[in-house]
């Protein structure tokens, strides 16, 4: 198509919300209710003042518009399959709420919409048909919304300039969040994420170039946005985010432990509202187990290949649950280090160091701990991350490091711990049982000291594959990892409960607490 004379381009965006020539109106109105509200459906409720459009932008830039067109003034209450159709004339108090051009008899065309924030993105949709350009600082969400309110509208979304409207939110939104492991470890943007409409997760779960450590991860990342937002999706929206999970590459561990329950669950699960809730995830249990043998075939390419042509002939599977392409990957690393860091010298500096994320014990907690343990017992105490978050996330699973101690023993014992996410709605009542699992992670786990006024590093444990950890289990660590303090208000004096013990711990407690850190680190040997 030859370039349109820009004189005639300029016109044209000139024209967008202007009077002259205007020959209907746009009303932005609160969505109508459904069939059966006791509220009046020709009573509709303006949420913005009316605009006036040019039907000769609007047929050929929008296939809702140019179908309203053909009939605009169709019967108020009529009935089509037992429906009512949208009506494209207000009532008189919309008319008068929304301007005074209504009165001309023109037609009228209603967008409906949920709220009246919603009115920006949706006139920004109607702008692009004048001008065929996005705003130049549009933010993520404006594009985003800007893009909702396209589809709405049926403006063409391949046509190329439109498509520049996505290729720009996938462009922000992904340098936004960079990658699942450093959203769903940074507080703040993983509040954002769970913010996210549907269309903008869509955006990151199909990006190739949004980051992870292994697909586990960006599962475990829908879980959690389904868990907040589920209750109020559509069972087809869900299905739509669950089918761009690249299900083939999971890790093999992660795949024959989660996919089997994830359909068991699905296979369970009761008649209730909204898409959320046990059995979340859209997979049958033959599905689930073909899955998790591709997983575990990842580095045999003639059995993957022999189970790909099986699988065309015997299942009916979502294309990007076997896409062979996996999302950018990334390992998770520290961009400045907070005062929770370790000390390190000058040859540590010069290399990149890994994410760390400092914890901690309270006094307070550890000394009423000490109060309830009893002759036999062990006391367990969980390290709280400093950023807030209950646990790091990685691999799929949530690690979280625990400080044990027996009643009477010498020394305490330091572990890290892996558990099930509760995001994945895979609790015993769901698999008639817990979930006997195994789960790998590359970390090191570190606890301080202070002697002298200056920190040490008193423990450290590297976290490598040759290490199995079971998941919601005990932990894996080493029993004796912080010996205590001998005699006064120590271990042999104080044997069990009570505040003399904390004399004990007191190389290990400053400022109130005891501290550490946990690091994630490749996966190696």
């Amino acid at each position: 198509m030859p370039p349109l004379n820009p004189r005639v381009a300029e016109a044209l965006a000139g024209s967008f919300g202007s009077a002259e020539c205007a020959d209907c109106w746009i009303l932005f109105v609160r969505e109508q209710p459904v069939v059966g509200s006791k509220r009046n459906r020709s009573d509709c409720e303006p949420l913005a003042e009316a605009l006036p459009a040019h039907t000769y932008v609007l047929r050929p830039a929008s296939e809702r518009f140019a179908a309203n067109l053909r009939e605009p003034w169709r019967g108020r209450t009529e009935e089509a399959g037992g429906a009512k159709q949208q009506q494209q004339e207000p009532s008189a108090s919309a008319a008068a709420t929304a301007g005074g051009g209504l009165a001309s008899g023109l037609p009228v065309l209603l967008v409906q919409l949920n709220c009246a924030e919603e009115v920006p993105s949706a006139r920004a949709a109607i702008k692009f048909a004048y001008t065929g350009q996005v705003e130049p600082d549009s933010s993520v969400r404006e594009l985003i919304e800007l893009y909702r309110q396209g589809e709405y509208l049926q403006a063409r979304p391949t046509e190329p300039a439109f498509a520049a409207i996505m290729a720009k939110a996938i462009e922000l939104l992904v340098a936004h969040f960079g990658d699942a492991l450093t959203t769903l470890n940074t507080p703040e943007l993983r509040r954002q994420l769970l913010a996210l409409p549907a269309e903008a997760l869509m955006v990151l779960l199909a990006a190739d170039c949004f980051g992870t450590d292994v697909e586990d991860t960006v599962l475990l990342m829908l879980a959690l946005w389904i868990q907040e937002n589920g209750s109020t999706m559509e069972v087809e929206a869900l299905e739509l985010l669950c089918r761009l999970v690249r299900l083939a590459q999971l890790s093999p561990d992660f795949a024959g432990a989660v996919l089997p329950a994830l359909a068991c669950a699905r296979s369970v699960r009761p008649e209730q509202p909204g898409s959320g809730g046990l059995g979340w995830f859209p997979i049958k249990s033959k599905e689930a187990s073909f899955l998790a043998s591709c997983c575990a075939s990842a580095t045999s390419a003639p059995k993957l290949q022999r189970l790909m042509d099986e699988a065309k002939r015997k299942l009916n599977l979502p294309a990007k649950w076997f896409s062979t392409k996996p999302h950018r990957q990334c390992f998770l690393e520290a961009t400045s280090r907070g005062k929770g860091a370790a000390p390190v010298g000058p040859s540590e500096q010069q290399h990149p160091q890994p994410a760390t994320w400092p914890w901690s014990i309270s006094r307070e907690q550890l000394e009423l701990g000490l109060q309830k343990l009893q002759p036999g017992g062990v006391m367990r105490l969980e390290c709280a991350l400093d950023n807030g978050l209950s646990a790091v996330s990685a691999r799929g699973y949530e690690w979280r490091a625990t400080i044990d101690y027996k009643y009477g023993a010498n020394a305490a014992g330091l572990y890290l711990c892996c558990r099930l996410p509760a995001a994945y709605c895979l609790d015993m009542a769901a698999l008639g049982g817990p979930l006997a699992a195994l789960a790998q992670v590359g970390a090191r786990l570190e606890a301080d000291r202070w002697r002298n006024g200056a920190r040490e590093v008193a423990f450290t444990y590297k976290y490598g594959a040759s290490i199995f950890m079971g998941v919601d289990a005990d932990g894996w660590g080493i029993p004796s990892a912080l010996p205590l303090k001998h005699g006064g208000g120590g271990v042999a004096a104080d044997g069990g409960g009570g505040g003399g013990l904390l004399n004990a711990w007191s190389e290990y407690l400053h400022d109130g607490k005891i501290t550490g850190r946990l690091s994630l680190l490749q996966l190696s040997t």
